[in-house]
Parts: C-alpha cells; sequence; structure tokens
C-alpha cells in the first residue's frame, strides 16, 4: 500500500511527518540565523540546586521520550504500518535492522568508528589551517549548557538509535526508494548535518554532515542498520569522553 491522498490515516501520517522534519530540519535553520537568548540577566544565586536537577531531568526526559523515542522512531513506524500496512517484521526488514548477520555489522561498526575519527582528525586539520578554532566544530559546549555531564551521557548514548532509525533507516529507504541510492545518500547526510546547526556556528553541521554521509554508506554496504547505530553511539561516547579528558588536563 501507498500513500493516497483520500486516506484520512495517510494524511494524518504526512503531517506529522511533515511537522518532525519541520522540528529536526526548519528550526535549527532558524535557530542558525536567530539572535542568542541571553543568560546574564538571570539571578541563579536565588535559584536553589535542586530546582536546577528538576529542570535537567525535566528536558532530559522530554529530550529522549518526545526527540529520540516520538519523533525518530514513532514517526517511521507510524508510516510504515498506516501508510505501507507492513508488519513489524517487515519495518525492520525495510530499515535494515536484523539479527542475521549480527556479529559482522557490530564488528563493522567498531571499525567504522575508527574511520569516523579519521575523517574527523583530517578535517579538523582542515578547519584549523582556515583559522577555525576546533572547539567550535562541536556542539558538546552546547550541550553543557543545558545538561551535566551525566545526563550528556544518557543523551549521547540513546539519541542515535532513534537518529539513526529516521536518517539511515526510514529516510535512507524511501529516498533510496524514490531517487536512487546516490541521492539517498546526499540527501539524507544534509539533512542529518542540518538537524545538528547551532546558532551562528555551522561547523558542526559540516562535521556530522560528512559522518553522516560515511554511517549511511556503511549501512548500504553492510546491509544493515546496526552498524550505524553501533558507530554513532561509540563515536559519540568517545567524543565526549575525549572531550571531557581534553578539557580537565589541557589548559
Amino acid at each position: 500500500m501507498d500513500f493516497t491522498i483520500k486516506k484520512p490515516a495517510h494524511i494524518f501520517s504526512l503531517l506529522i511527518l511533515i511537522f518532525t522534519l519541520i522540528i529536526v530540519v526548519i528550526l535549527p535553520i532558524i535557530s542558525y540565523f536567530s539572535v542568542p537568548i541571553s543568560t546574564e540577566s538571570i539571578d541563579t544565586d536565588n535559584i536553589s540546586e535542586s530546582y536546577w536537577v528538576f529542570v535537567e531531568i525535566f528536558v532530559l526526559i522530554l529530550q529522549i521520550l518526545i526527540v529520540a523515542i516520538g519523533m525518530f522512531i514513532v514517526v517511521p513506524l507510524l508510516w510504515y504500518r498506516v501508510v505501507n500496512n507492513y508488519t513489524f517484521k517487515e519495518i525492520l526488514s525495510r530499515i535494515k535492522l536484523r539479527k542475521e548477520g549480527m556479529d559482522m555489522a557490530i564488528l563493522w561498526g567498531f571499525l567504522t568508528v575508527i574511520v569516523m575519527f579519521a575523517f574527523l582528525f583530517i578535517i579538523g586539520i582542515f578547519l584549523t589551517f582556515y583559522g577555525v578554532t576546533l572547539d567550535d566544530s562541536s556542539n558538546i559546549t552546547d550541550l553543557e549548557q543545558i545538561f551535566s555531564l551525566p545526563s550528556i551521557f544518557i543523551v549521547v548514548a540513546l539519541q542515535p538509535i532513534g537518529e539513526e532509525i529516521f536518517f539511515r533507516g526510514f529516510l535512507l529507504d524511501k529516498i533510496n526508494a524514490i531517487y536512487g541510492r546516490e541521492t539517498a545518500l546526499i540527501a539524507t547526510s544534509i539533512l542529518f548535518g542540518i538537524a545538528h546547526l547551532t546558532y551562528g556556528n555551522i561547523y558542526p553541521a559540516i562535521m556530522t554532515g560528512v559522518l553522516g554521509l560515511l554511517l549511511a554508506y556503511m549501512v548500504v554496504k553492510t546491509k544493515s542498520l546496526t552498524t550505524a547505530i553501533v558507530a554513532h553511539i561509540l563515536f559519540n561516547l568517545l567524543s565526549v569522553s575525549l572531550y571531557i579528558f581534553g578539557k580537565s588536563f589541557i589548559p
């Protein structure tokens, strides 16, 4: 079954998908050109630590439930089930999330992480050559403004699962079916990069877009989304760990 305008359930699924793309793609673009909100006027001395802990926990739950699960996982499942009328087993097959070859997919995930850091090193050399501070090429500093270190590790470990299902599972599958593999690889990497735009800083989007292209290629190459999920989670955890290590020992 394919999309038809005559079915209200299909229209509803389309609206949900469009809303998700607006949140994931349009809002980062708007934030890139927006004026940042200044927090200097907030009197933090009169705000209790327990209040900030409550706020952080609330935002963390919101991030995981709405973004990582609600948008990145539920929306693709809704489309596959309502529009395509796939069973859950067929959905897993479409996004290349299967048990067969799991051990090799995990191994490829570890190898992909090594390649990702090699890419990151090469890109970092070029950015440094052009006078770009490497701190500007990461959005970890943005996470630090919202979350404590334990919460950051939770976010970077769980959110990649949803991101991979949405970008390298659902979108890669759909764009590939309509426009072909090359277009799907490029389009998903661009969208993935845009989703990581921050205010006035395009470098995290460039870094993420390049790494997203590599992850998409590995999914096509290994025919397994597990490869990208493992690589993405490991890359995030190692990146945060290296950032914290460097921040602690390098002045």
